[in-house]
């Protein structure tokens, strides 16, 4: 018999990424984090979607939520465009992916040696 807890439990999809800016392209960087946010906030499945940044040290984290893996994958794909400009203005250096992964996320995370899954304990 499961406890209350774990009947009412919803795993989402949480994802904290960092970036680091390429010297110079701090302001692009930002335009794009402001596009992207727009794009994300029209998505159905997209429960959270913040960027924060780091002055001092040229750094980007975004925080996202969402309500299944396929949403995730759904993001990577609509904004696919961005997603690869912004690319083109920093570099991925550490994406934390929590909750519980289907194979397509696993995958995508498998691709990216600065990507780690964490997965829910069972408690």
């Amino acid at each position: 018999m499961k406890s209350a807890y774990e009947e009412e439990r919803v795993v989402s999809v949480l994802v904290r990424a960092e970036l680091a800016v390429t010297p110079g392209r701090a302001a692009d960087a930002v335009e794009l984090a402001r596009k992207l946010a727009r794009a994300a906030a029209d998505e159905a499945g997209t429960l959270r979607y913040d960027w924060f940044g780091s002055e001092d040290d040229g750094a980007l984290v975004v925080i996202e939520e969402y309500d299944s893996p396929e949403a995730a994958i759904q993001h990577n794909e609509h904004c696919a465009d961005l997603l690869g400009r912004m690319g083109e203005v920093t570099r991925l250096t550490r994406v934390d992916v929590h909750g519980d992964l289907d194979a397509a996320l696993l995958a995508w995370i498998a691709g990216r040696p600065q990507a780690r899954a964490h997965s829910p304990l069972a408690l």
